[in-house]
């Protein structure tokens, strides 16, 4: 029965179906979520207009307003941001792992976080890989 649960669970906490994109845009999606994932801001330019940015801090703000909505949505019923801080402080890291695991609705916490991340950055996928392809013909001249 708790198997069935937990897919249950899983399943309703996936993210929506990607929006079908470009196999570059794919690519950057999953390099520039990897990075913000490791802390790195995200920067592209086009070549006539300012450069974009978009930092880690954006994305974790991003993602606490994501982990507050399951919170509000009652899939938190372990109190796992509570014992997240107890168990940094003065627990254990495997405590803690499994307390974000259970924020994040999910056992693949790093690849959640790169789903995540992934979804905040799709807006930005179309003009960064412009930006790519601009510097590459820009490279060649």
């Amino acid at each position: 029965m708790n198997a069935i649960v937990l897919a249950q669970r899983e399943f309703d906490n996936r993210l929506p179906a990607p929006v079908s994109e470009t196999e570059e845009e794919r690519e950057w999606l999953e390099h520039s979520a990897e990075q913000l994932v490791r802390g790195c801001d995200i920067t592209w330019k086009r070549r006539f207009g300012p450069a974009r940015k978009v930092t880690a801090a954006q994305y974790a703000t991003y993602l606490q307003l994501y982990l507050t909505e399951r919170q509000i949505d009652g899939l938190d019923d372990r109190d796992s941001f509570a014992n997240l801080v107890l168990c940094v402080i003065a627990g254990s890291k495997s405590e803690a792992v499994t307390h974000a695991k259970h924020l994040l609705g999910n056992e693949q916490p790093r690849q959640c976080l790169e789903e995540i991340a992934a979804e905040f950055l799709r807006d930005y996928a179309t003009d960064a890989v412009a930006a790519h392809r601009e510097e590459a013909e820009d490279d060649k001249l």
